[in-house]
This record gives C-alpha cells, structure tokens and sequence, in this order.
C-alpha cells in the first residue's frame, strides 16, 4: 500500500527511506525531493518531523547534497533523530554525580539538552553513577547499560528509550507464500562461548564473594570450550554479575540465529508500521525458522508513485537475545536458540 510521507518544510518527496533499531540510538533517514526555485531550500540543522499516519521521525536536517548537470536538478537531503546530540554532545552537569537513583533516572538528571528519556520500568537503583569528563548522554547511559540488561534507542519523538523487554507484538506474522517477499537466515556461532565468567569486586566487606567471586553462565549450543572473561562495569553484586553474564551469553545466543525478511507495504495486519522491539511469529520453512522473533530493525523505503516500491526490510533475532521469552516454535536444528542459560555464583 503506497504511504503518504509528509515531512513540512521540505519540497515534495520523490523517493523516502527510514532505518531505526533497537541497537541504534538514532534513527535516520534519506528523501530524495524535487528542488524547486534558484536557491537550496532546505538547510542543516533545520527541525523536522517525519510523518505517514503517526509519527514516524522527529529530529533534523543533517545532510544537504544538492547536485546537478546541464539537464538534471537533485536534492537529497538525511535527517536524523534528536537523539543524535545525546551520541554527540558531551554532558554538562555541575557535579557530574548521581546518587541512588535508577538509570532512567540518572539519564534524567544528565538530560540538560532536554532530549527525554523514556523507559518501561523495574529498573533496579544505582548506589553512585559517576559521570567521565566529556561523556556524552549515550555513552554514560550504555556504559552502565551493558550490565543490566537494558537496551537503549530512539523512540518516534525522538526520545532515548531504556528497554528491558519486547515492548509489543505484531498482528498477523511473517508468512512464506502470503506476505514474505524475500527471506534470508544466518545461523552462526561468532560471539558465542561455552563459558561466561563476570568478575568483580565490591567497594565494602571482607567476605571471599565480595573480594574473590564470579558469576559463570555455560551455554550448551557450544560444543568445543571458547571461555570468555569479563570485569563487571561499576558496583558488583552476585545478582549484577549473574545478571550480567546471563545477558552477554543470550545477546550472544540470540545473535546467532537471525534473518532478514523484506515484504510489501509498511504495516502488519492490524495497521501498524512494522517496529524494532516487536515480536512477530515467523513462519518459513526455507530457511528454517517457525516461531517468534524479535525485530532488531526495520528499513522502510518508499520509490517513486507505485505500491510495488513501498517495502519494509526487517532484520530479526531470537527474543531471548534481547529480554524476551522461548521462541516455543519447531525451527530447523540449525536454529541453535539459547536454552536454559542460568548464571552460577562461584569462587575465582
């Protein structure tokens, strides 16, 4: 179904493309429009909202690349979301100090460019979070990120978005022979380990688990040893460290069972634009998948005034990857999703 794409104060659109993810903390996108007048009409920095029904971009002009011959005139022109000043710009904040608050909380309290920040609950305090000198909004937020679990993107409003879960699922699924136009699959062991050890060390107590301790997590999908040592980021505990650990061994897990699956149109079977962070039931016996995936991100293109180049690429992993539950569906046995990955306290 061929999109109204309305983006006010650019010339009309001739061709639209959109790509966000839930590993990316900025959105963009590329329209090729019909320039118009003497003059360059749309300039860096310029705020815009991208619409097609509901929001889809809410950010600014970043590039502007008008070109031309002695017949042909183009304008192309990218745009990104507001949250690329919190991947750019460093954080300014008096004491560059937070303390015992969650960390939706502390992206809050370092927010002084007023990007927002959103988050879907349950997100466990933090005794000190402590900002580095020229750290960017982002880069304070992921660092503590990566070892709760806790993923962080853009949102339409161009908001930074702290997830822990699949936020929703879509209608209808992802059907070979019904709505799937082309599908591709990777099964791969590249980043998985048969053995994950966190180490860390709290800042109080003499106890051998607070001084000596580990957190240790085996995934079975791996045959051979390939062991991996990782020091906890900021203050340790055995909950942290298991939990730590678990997330490195089911990101990596879920990594490696992916696909890619391009189809017609935008939405699903209900009317929603297609969403990173969304399950969606796959069914493709091809290249071996039948079950729940989780969108990792979503391509949406739009070419010229025909249905045929309205197109939305999704790229999909396992859920459990990315804080999700069991797939529960009857893949091929190269779809090694992870198993029971549960995280065990040891001494070093």
């Amino acid at each position: 179904m061929l999109e109204t794409v309305s983006i006010p104060g650019l010339p009309a659109i001739k061709s639209f493309s959109l790509s966000m993810s839930i590993e990316e903390a900025v959105r963009t996108a590329t329209v090729d429009v019909d320039p118009t007048g003497p003059a360059v009409s749309v300039r860096t920095g310029q705020a815009v909202t991208v619409s097609a029904g509901g929001v889809l971009l809410t950010g600014y002009v970043r590039d502007v690349t008008p070109e031309h011959d002695r017949e042909m005139r183009s304008l192309v022109v990218t745009l990104v979301s507001r949250t690329v000043d919190a991947t750019e710009c460093s954080v300014d904040h008096p004491t560059g100090e937070v303390l015992k608050k969650n960390l939706a909380d502390i992206g809050r309290e370092f927010d002084g460019l007023g990007i927002g920040i959103e988050d879907d609950g349950g997100l466990p305090e933090e005794p000190v979070h402590r900002l580095r000198v020229g750290e960017t909004l982002f880069g304070t937020l992921e660092r503590r990120a990566r070892g709760r679990g806790i993923l962080l993107h853009d949102t339409a409003e161009g908001k930074l978005k702290l997830a822990t879960k699949p936020a929703g699922t879509h209608s209808g699924g992802l059907v070979f022979g019904r709505n799937i136009e082309r599908a591709s699959a990777t099964f791969t062991e590249e980043g998985r380990h048969s053995d994950v050890k966190v180490r860390g060390q709290l800042t109080e107590g003499m106890e051998s688990q607070q001084l000596r301790g580990q957190a240790t997590v085996r995934d079975s999908g791996v045959a051979r040893s390939r062991p991996l040592i990782l020091s906890h980021e900021g203050e340790s505990t055995v909950d942290r460290m298991k939990k730590r650990a678990e997330w490195r061994a089911k990101r990596a897990a879920g990594n490696g069972s992916t696909a890619e699956i391009t189809v017609m149109g935008w939405r699903d079977s209900g009317g929603r634009v297609w969403t990173p962070n969304y399950l969606v039931h796959v069914e493709d016996d091809w290249i071996g998948i039948n079950g729940m995936m989780l969108i990792k991100s979503v391509t949406l293109v739009q070419s010229g005034d025909s249905e045929d180049g309205t197109t939305a690429t999704l790229s999909l992993a396992d859920p459990r990857g990315y804080g999700g539950e069991n797939p529960r569906g009857k893949s091929a046995a190269a779809y090694q999703a992870p198993g029971d990955i549960t995280a065990e306290w040891e001494e070093e």
